[in-house]
């Protein structure tokens, strides 16, 4: 009988103690959460092909019709931080720039000038009094690298940018050397003295109309060759929106457009 006891003790299952498991589920899901990265969906207005319908059973009966128009469908796309100009035929490599604003004070004409950090409001720097954006005189994009350095490049003393023959801002020249300044048409400049020129902050409403005049250049047979649209950011400053419409009127785009982009 003794025998028996211990065999039957010895066949009992013991339950799995789950608490610890269950501790680590508590502490590692809220961290899963936190750290995953959630995509921002944004909804786009296409129109399909007239033969096929909305249904999945409903069949392609012909295939679409090839846009073969001769348009170029500019468009310059505006946000914080960046300038994209885009076309049917792809896009160009973004501009990205630091945005500086420049202000004169109403009471001492104290005039100064401070990086633009949204949210933060700017304070006279001498009296700490908060300023207005009717203080406001000018502001300024700088280009820069994708590691937010400021781009400088060569300038005339008329404050035009230098180019080579291809467009291509220039560091730094020699004697003899032909480049160009950013007028419409470029003005044709034959280096004598290297000293003339100033090295400068890199205008991005400068590189603009300079890749602007190419696309003219290149695409001047285009039936929309003189339109442009603007796509800007809900929040962009309205003053910026304007000085690239300068821009691209200097470049020869007369007609503009302005969009909002869908946030």
């Amino acid at each position: 009988m003794a025998n028996k006891k211990v065999r039957k003790s010895s066949q009992v299952t013991q339950e799995m103690d789950l608490k610890p498991f269950m501790n680590l589920m508590v502490v590692l899901i809220p961290m899963l959460l936190l750290s995953a990265e959630f995509a921002k969906v944004a909804i786009i207005d296409i129109k399909l092909p007239e033969q096929r319908g909305s249904q999945t059973k409903t069949t392609v009966k012909s295939a679409p019709t090839e846009d073969k128009s001769n348009k170029l469908l500019l468009t310059a796309i505006i946000t914080d931080s960046v300038v994209t100009l885009g076309a049917k035929g792809g896009f160009m490599p973004s501009i990205y720039y630091r945005e500086y604003h420049k202000y004169i004070a109403k009471d001492d004409q104290t005039e100064f000038t401070v990086e633009y950090k949204p949210g933060e409001a700017v304070k006279h720097p001498k009296t700490g009094r908060e300023m207005t954006i009717y203080e406001r005189f000018d502001i300024n994009l700088y280009a820069c690298d994708e590691n937010r350095n400021v781009l400088k490049r060569l300038y005339t003393k008329y404050n035009e940018m230098l180019s080579n023959a291809e467009g291509q801002p220039l560091e730094s020249v020699n004697p003899g050397d032909t480049v160009f300044a950013l007028t419409n048409p470029r003005r044709m400049i034959i280096v004598s003295n290297p000293a003339e020129f100033s090295l400068k902050e890199l205008s991005a409403y400068d590189e603009l109309q300079n890749r602007l005049m190419k696309i003219k250049e290149r695409y001047r047979d285009a039936e929309d060759g003189e339109d442009i649209i603007i796509a800007a950011e809900n929040y962009v400053i309205y003053d910026k929106i304007v000085q690239i419409m300068d821009k691209a009127r200097e470049a020869e785009y007369p007609n503009i457009s302005i969009a909002k982009l869908r946030s």
